[in-house]
């Protein structure tokens, strides 16, 4: 298949929340996109579902893009909680897994992006789904929060190498979309207070009306893929703008 668009997007954890909310709205602005992920239940005549596992590093260092045009954009969106639970109660496995779907998946995603269109494109741009875990520690979320600043920290330093080379037309943001109504939330209320000390305050958050909607957050990100240079900072919080 060759795709003939003049605006091409990669979103990786487009089969629901923020990630399929954003695949609907790149969308609506002309952009054909191409849905990374496990599973997928979408339909449109400029999508493209391609499955891949984050968690399969051979299925990720094989991954191939394929498909360039005049602007390309690569939103790393898919990520995941992992079991909460105080360290030292863990099991290894969810530990490797959340710094591989976080951090390391990734990382090697960016770097192929990069080094596929790097020469090819006129805007090149490169967005990280980040949260504010990265920059505070959450009990129980240890491997989040330092999955997350790593993603934080990666980009700011692929961004420091492109400002310093003097490569003006790739842009590289991590942003953090604030406490968003998706599966994660679900999956955190499930906790047990014994193992997650501040549940009651993502109950009370969900009871009284404060997550912010996918679709708001998608409009946000949009903001920054549309016009990415008045974005001067890597990292960033939806809350910001």
């Amino acid at each position: 298949m060759i795709v003939q668009q003049n605006k091409i997007a990669y979103v990786t954890g487009s089969s629901r929340g923020i990630g399929l909310a954003l695949v609907k709205k790149l969308i609506e602005a002309k952009f054909f996109v191409f849905g990374i992920s496990r599973t997928n239940d979408f339909s449109h005549p400029n999508f493209l579902h391609e499955s891949l596992d984050l968690l399969d590093l051979e299925a990720v260092k094989n991954y191939k893009f394929k498909h360039s045009a005049d602007q390309v954009v690569l939103v790393n969106n898919a990520g995941m909680l992992g079991i909460v639970k105080p360290i030292g109660q863990l099991d290894s496995q969810t530990i490797q897994d959340v710094m591989t779907a976080n951090s390391i998946a990734p990382q090697i995603l960016i770097n192929q992006f990069l080094n596929t269109f790097q020469s090819e494109v006129s805007l090149g741009h490169i967005v990280s789904i980040s949260s504010g875990a990265g920059k505070h520690a959450i009990d129980a979320w240890a491997s989040y929060c330092a999955s997350k600043a790593a993603i934080d920290l990666f980009s700011e330093t692929v961004w420091s190498e492109l400002k310093s080379r003097d490569i003006k037309n790739w842009h590289v943001h991590s942003i953090a979309p604030g406490v968003v109504d998706t599966q994660m939330q679900s999956e955190i209320r499930r906790s047990k207070p014994a193992d997650f000390l501040a549940l009651d305050k993502f109950m009370f958050l969900k009871s009284n009306n404060e997550l912010t909607d996918p679709t708001v957050v998608a409009k946000k990100l949009y903001q920054v893929i549309q016009s990415p240079k008045l974005f001067k900072e890597c990292l960033m919080s939806v809350r910001d703008f």
